[in-house]
């Protein structure tokens, strides 16, 4: 209680600085979360890692060279995310080096936008999407610039303590406000608190206005994009797409005992494209997946004939993913799977099983999984 008390007469004081650190203390949730997903074992985050990053390189701006170094090491590149990940949630949750946060925080979500972005800017034959990234990055720029880490701080306990004298360390953290930054005298016509001059003049009303202003600004750009870059089609939109097939088998390969596709590597013309995959291996039990299809057409795939939107995990053995086109179905062992997916845009897009089908005690880190050739590829659509 003696918090929420003590918060109260922040506001009082100084409604912007407590909603500033309000804001930062939710990006630190965020991070929180993402800190979350890494440490469970069950989401294999450093097991997965190297093939969750190939599947970035036909999204990435300037080509897939930099998707396939970060793919080419992964222990290093998933261990700094790992850290950055902590440092960032703790960052942002207690007030700690809160400056470097904001700047450290805005070249990852950056570096997140510049390789997702096909997939970011562009989504297969249905306009675009902006994200959450350039939401983000308008965030640590109001928190950099309206000076987070003064309410629940280790930042402002570091001023206080006389920590922040360290030489080249307090340009790090928050600054504190100016002694009459937060002084309020009355307002003899109104009656009100108003702030003394030299005060920073951003209020709490408008801080929520240029919050609210970035998420309109955030949907606008990704209309105006939807309005100003349609996605190029095959003739007029009365003009049906034309029917491809095809037809791709999953065998255990004799030399080795591994799963693998058939082929591994293949081109599909641009337009409504027919995919039939047998699946000649055995059913598995992969109880952690609660495994609906999408980014077909209606979200659906037949099963020996019969439509599904979620496969039942009891039996799928593996899995059809294309993350680019936002694809993802999933193969009973001794089944045929067929669905149907509009392929509008020609380039090479990588595809993976996401099924743990590999062997070994660890079926993520281990051979067929990640190994090109076998349970991944490259779909090459052609104009």
């Amino acid at each position: 209680m003696a918090v929420f008390e003590r918060m109260g007469t922040f506001w009082n004081r100084d409604p912007k600085g407590v909603a500033i650190d309000l804001l930062r203390i939710g990006v630190g949730v965020i991070w929180a979360f993402n800190l979350i997903f890494i440490l469970a074992p069950s989401n294999q985050y450093f097991a997965t890692f190297q093939s969750s990053a190939s599947s970035f390189a036909p999204t990435t701006l300037g080509g897939p060279s930099f998707a396939n170094f970060v793919a080419t090491y992964p222990g290093i590149f998933s261990w700094v995310i790992a850290i950055l990940t902590f440092y960032l949630a703790f960052a942002f949750l207690f007030g700690f080096t809160t400056r470097l946060a904001c700047i450290v925080g805005g070249l990852a979500s950056l570096a997140f936008l510049l390789t997702q972005w096909t997939s970011t800017i562009v989504l297969n034959g249905s306009g675009t999407d902006v994200g959450a990234h350039p939401l983000y990055i308008l965030i640590y720029l109001v928190l950099f610039a309206a000076g987070a880490g003064q309410y629940l701080a280790l930042d402002r306990w570091i001023w206080a303590s006389g920590h922040a004298h360290v030489p080249g360390f307090s340009r790090w953290i928050a600054s504190p406000p100016p002694p009459d930054a937060v002084i309020r005298t009355p307002t003899p016509s109104r009656g009100g608190p108003r702030p003394v001059p030299g005060a920073f003049p951003l209020t709490a009303r408008t801080l929520l206005v240029y919050a609210a202003a970035g998420v309109l600004v955030s949907f606008a750009v990704g209309g105006g994009l939807v309005m100003g870059l349609p996605m190029p089609q095959n003739g007029s939109s009365n003009t049906p797409l034309e029917v491809n097939y095809v037809n791709l088998t999953i065998n255990i390969n004799a030399s080795n005992g591994w799963p693998q596709y058939s082929p591994a590597n293949f081109s599909v013309p641009v337009g409504q494209d027919i995919f039939t995959i047998v699946d000649n291996d055995q059913p598995m039990n992969w109880t952690g997946c609660p495994c609906p299809v999408r980014g077909t057409v209606g979200n659906v795939e037949e099963i020996n004939g019969t439509p599904v939107k979620v496969v039942p995990s009891a039996n799928v053995a593996h899995g059809f993913a294309v993350p680019a086109l936002g694809l993802s179905v999933w193969s009973p062992g001794g089944s045929t799977v067929q669905f149907t997916a509009d392929l509008l845009n020609p380039g090479n897009f990588s595809w993976m099983c996401e099924v743990p089908c590999g062997a070994g005690a660890n079926p993520y880190a281990t051979p067929p999984m990640g190994t090109p050739g076998y349970m991944m590829g490259t779909m090459t659509v052609t104009s």
